[in-house]
């Protein structure tokens, strides 16, 4: 099957996104399939590195898509000629619905070529109180009302996007319900945890917390500093690792509390293996998931957590929110403990449970490692593959 896979952000840039389109264009050319991601997104440089096919468009046309979308269009549709001529695309798969995908699917459609649409997040949600979502705007909502019901088919990581795209009149029966995935075998073979707790300056009984992500309002880590205070009033020898773009501000607003010494911040980058593959995530990532004892996630809303099931594949029990994007992934409980958004003291509470009981930490660990499984590389891209052939 030689699949198109249209994305307006690539890496080296690493997001949800990103991550997820590289993962599924390497294991289906594992599988045996013929991918082709294309993206106006800059970073040719690593192109090499893929097992897959890079085709870079111009990276200033998402730009020119959100300030004309009509006359961005036609340059879309021109360049999917070309490249639908060089490959002879079976399917098409936009990530990310708005603007490239809502102005590719006029092409497909008139060219009778099957395609797909899995949306990431602010291209489909809406959170007001943070002014998150593009459809906040009346003209975008009108776009996306009018297109993302013309693909053949729409993918939903979970059950709250599902109705988000009922809501915009897409018909049921073009919605599939899959999760994103993580390769768990990834997560067991890392660095040794002590030497990852050595290098990162952690004790042998000092408790490590980890959050993963950028530093965006919508992910609420807002919350941080807050159940760090909270902590710090019983605990005085706990470090918070916190990987993600900007979470320095973090650490800076910790040190005016004399609360900097409990935090550790780390950029996440991609990194090129000894092999010379690009590594998403990277054993160095991986590597803090190991040496952590709890994460936490504070969210307010996800389109679909990926570090939740990150988190889950090594082994680490987690404190998060009942945050859409978060709320059906977790079980409390069973693979996590969950509070309501924005409350502090309760994540700060669910915190300290699992410090002082052995045997709901030992508990939850074991669940969350078991259920990571059904979220494999494997089993995912395997109801993909089944959703394309039909």
């Amino acid at each position: 099957m030689k699949i198109g896979y249209l994305i307006s952000s690539y890496l080296p840039k690493i997001g949800g996104a990103e991550a997820f389109t590289h993962s599924m264009a390497a294991e289906l050319t594992k599988q045996g399939h013929y991918v082709v991601v294309i993206t106006p997104a800059r970073g040719r440089r690593f192109d090499s590195l893929f097992e897959y096919k890079i085709e870079r468009l111009n990276p200033l046309l998402a730009r020119f898509l959100l300030t004309n979308f009509a006359l961005g269009k036609r340059y879309v549709e021109k360049q999917l000629i070309n490249l639908q001529k060089k490959y002879g695309f079976n399917i098409w798969q936009a990530t990310i619905g708005y603007p490239l995908g809502a102005a590719a699917v006029d092409f497909f459609n008139k060219n009778k070529i099957p395609c797909v649409l899995r949306c990431v997040g602010e291209d489909i949600q809406v959170y007001p109180p943070l002014r998150y979502g593009y459809r906040l705007n009346k003209s975008v909502d009108r776009v996306v009302r009018e297109k993302y019901k013309e693909f053949n088919a729409l993918i939903a990581a979970n059950g709250p996007m599902k109705k988000d795209f009922l809501s915009l009149g897409v018909p049921a029966e073009k919605i599939s319900v899959i999760p994103n995935g993580v390769n768990c075998a990834q997560f067991q073979d890392s660095k040794n945890r002590a030497v990852v707790r050595k290098a990162l300056g952690v004790g042998d009984g000092q408790k490590l917390l980890l959050t993963v992500g950028r530093n965006h309002p919508k992910k609420g880590f807002d919350q941080i500093l807050p159940i760090a205070r909270i902590l710090s009033r019983k605990y005085k020898d706990f470090k918070w690792l916190l990987i993600g773009k900007n979470c320095s501000e973090i650490k800076k607003a910790a040190e005016k509390e004399e609360l900097g010494k409990h935090f550790i911040v780390k950029e996440a980058r991609a990194r090129i293996s000894p092999s010379g593959t690009l590594e998403v995530p990277s054993e160095e990532l991986i590597g803090y998931y190991k040496a952590a004892d709890i994460f936490v996630f504070p969210t307010y809303i996800e389109l679909f957590a990926k570090v939740l099931i990150e988190a889950m594949a090594a082994g680490l029990p987690i404190v998060t929110t009942d945050a859409p994007g978060a709320n059906e992934i977790i079980e409390h409980g069973v693979t996590g403990l969950k509070n309501k958004v924005k409350d502090t003291e309760g994540m700060a509470e669910s915190i300290m449970k699992i410090f002082s009981d052995k045997d709901l930490e030992k508990r939850l660990k074991e669940n969350a490692l078991s259920a990571s499984k059904s979220y494999d590389w494997s089993e995912v891209v395997g109801r993909y593959v089944e959703l394309y052939k039909k």
